[in-house]
Formats: C-alpha cells, sequence, structure tokens
C-alpha cells in the first residue's frame, strides 16, 4: 500500500459523490478492499469488548435497526447483513505525513454531524521503513465506549462534507490574537478522550462556550456575572449562527432566557455535587443527554461564527 489514511469511525451512509479533497492532497473517500482489511484488522485489535463483538458483528457491516419495545420509551437494536457494496467503511487518504489531520478533525468536528478520525495505517510513501500505524488511544476508546459506537447510521450528504475544506481553511486563518479559539478547538478535542456520557463532558462545554463569550466577572456586580453574560450574549449571537437552533427541538416548549437560566442551574448541581431532579425543577431540560446535545451544537455554531468573525466575536467577549 503506498497512500496513508485514516479512518473514519463514525457509521454513516454518504449521499453524493466522492471523492471529496478536504484539504491539500487529503481525499474523503469510500475504503477499498485492501483497506477495508486492514481496518478490520485493526478493529480487531481495539475493540475486544462489547456486545457486538460477542455476535461477531461489525457495525459497519450491518444495518442497526431500532424496534420499539412493549414499555413505553423502551427499544431494542437487530442487526442485519449488508452487501459488501453498502459497507460502512470511509478513510481520508493522504500522502505524506499526518500534521494536517489534526486540524481536518477540528474542521470536520463542526459539521451538523461531526466526524471523528479513528487511526492512521501509513503507507509506503510516507514512511522509509514500510507501513506503520498511529492513533491517539483515550479518544479511541472512549468513541467505542460510547453508544454512537452502537446506533443506527446517520445520513450525511455530501454538501455537508464540503464543509471540512472549508473550516479546514478558515482554522489555518486563526491569527495569534486571537489565541482563546484555538485554546477551545484544543479543550472539544480533549473532551474527546473523556467518556462520553460523563459529567465532565457537559461542564467541559459550559467552560468552552464561557471561554468564547465571556469575560472574567466582576464579583460585586450581579449583571456582570457569568450567567447573565450568557443569557444576554447568546441570543444576539444566535442570529449570526450558520445553522439555526431550534430550541423547541430539544428541550420542552419554553423561552430562550428561561431554558439558559435552567440550564446554569443544573451546571451548578453537577459542579456542586447535587443531584439533578429533571422530574422537578428542572423539568423543561428532559434529561443529561438532551443537554449536552445541544451544549455540543451550540459550541460547534460559537466556533463556527468565531472563524468567520472573529473580531466581532472578540469584541463582544469583552462586553
Amino acid at each position: 500500500m503506498k497512500n496513508s489514511f485514516v479512518f473514519i469511525l463514525n457509521i454513516i451512509n454518504i449521499e453524493g459523490e466522492l471523492p471529496i479533497e478536504v484539504a491539500p492532497r487529503h481525499f474523503f473517500q469510500k475504503a477499498d478492499a485492501e483497506q477495508i482489511d486492514k481496518i478490520k484488522k485493526m478493529l480487531d485489535i481495539f475493540v475486544p469488548f462489547g456486545f457486538l463483538k460477542i455476535l461477531n458483528i461489525r457495525p459497519y457491516e450491518v444495518d442497526i435497526i431500532k424496534v420499539p419495545g412493549e414499555k413505553p420509551s423502551s427499544f431494542s437494536f437487530k442487526y442485519e447483513p449488508l452487501p459488501e457494496d453498502k459497507w460502512r467503511y470511509w478513510v481520508i487518504l493522504f500522502e505524506g505525513t499526518n500534521k494536517e489531520l489534526q486540524d481536518i478533525e477540528s474542521a470536520a468536528f463542526l459539521l451538523k454531524h461531526d466526524i471523528e478520525l479513528g487511526f492512521t495505517i501509513f503507507g509506503k510513501n510516507s514512511l522509509s521503513s514500510g507501513e506503520g500505524y498511529g492513533w491517539h488511544t483515550p479518544s479511541l476508546f472512549s468513541f467505542f465506549d460510547s453508544p454512537s459506537s452502537n446506533e443506527p447510521a446517520v445520513l450525511v450528504s455530501t454538501n455537508e462534507i464540503r464543509e471540512i475544506p472549508e473550516n479546514y481553511h478558515l482554522i489555518k486563518k486563526i491569527s495569534l490574537d486571537h489565541e482563546h479559539i484555538t485554546r477551545a478547538f484544543r479543550k472539544l478535542r480533549d473532551l474527546k478522550s473523556l467518556p462520553r456520557l460523563s459529567e465532565l463532558v457537559t461542564t467541559g462545554y459550559f467552560s468552552i462556550i464561557e471561554s468564547l463569550v465571556t469575560h472574567n466577572p466582576n464579583l460585586t456586580e450581579s449583571s456582570d456575572s457569568l450567567k447573565h453574560q450568557i443569557r444576554t450574549k447568546i441570543p444576539l449571537l444566535s442570529k449570526r449562527f450558520q445553522r439555526k437552533i431550534d430550541y423547541n427541538e430539544y428541550f420542552n416548549e419554553s423561552n430562550e432566557e428561561t431554558i439558559w437560566k435552567k440550564l446554569y442551574d443544573y451546571r451548578s448541581c453537577i459542579v456542586h455535587g447535587e443531584h439533578a431532579n429533571f422530574i422537578g425543577s428542572l423539568q423543561i431540560l428532559k434529561d443529561a443527554k438532551t443537554v449536552r446535545e445541544f451544549l455540543y451544537e451550540t459550541v460547534k455554531l460559537l466556533l463556527l461564527l468565531a472563524l468567520r468573525e472573529p473580531i466581532f466575536l472578540t469584541d463582544l467577549k469583552k462586553c
């Protein structure tokens, strides 16, 4: 194998024509037979656990179908084998070193259906000694230990994939004057190494949001508190978001200000080690999973805005 490639972890269907160049000489495409063989060998090493392993099922080779159960909100999964031409192994093919992959992955995180990069298999064109392998163990195991590795495939259009090179080029343009934006991307990558259902991930999302839009508050003025800054700035910023954020899509019906107040009440519960009551005072937030998904989308939209309007967002941060 001459060229190198990095494996796409997500179980996705791609609608549209490939390959797509996501960075100079880096091509998003369907894996060929040789690449699939190497991917399978790596998966056997990295995924030695879980229900699918017991059944000898690779999630990239089956349709995972969610079947409603007898009780409300209960469900189970059934697995239907796919023909080989429908398998969901995707890669980014490249030549040379892997130095661009971090920025490519940061760019891919910002899609509506974010994409994560897994292990890298280096070809002979990259290493004089022959083939080699590279991976980031914490984030790799975190992904396969999460529910997303055992859920139905998500449909991603090639129009969405084409957002990756747009985001990538903007990431490359981040100036030293906006180092807080670079740090926010670093924090987001770090969160991928934590257990995906951990409350630390939730507080991490709050931290990224605050790092992008708030300044260190003057504790003698309630109007300068973090909660107040977020409640007043996010509604303003949401008008400039690349994608509309629909609060009713996530939460029980309420206004934007009330939802952010409740989100910060939930944050307070976490950091003070208290029980979060989603049946009582936090009912409009539904549950912890919904909050995580909403905060993650908010983080992505703020980072997209930071890439496109870094001066505006930095100036607003100071207010």
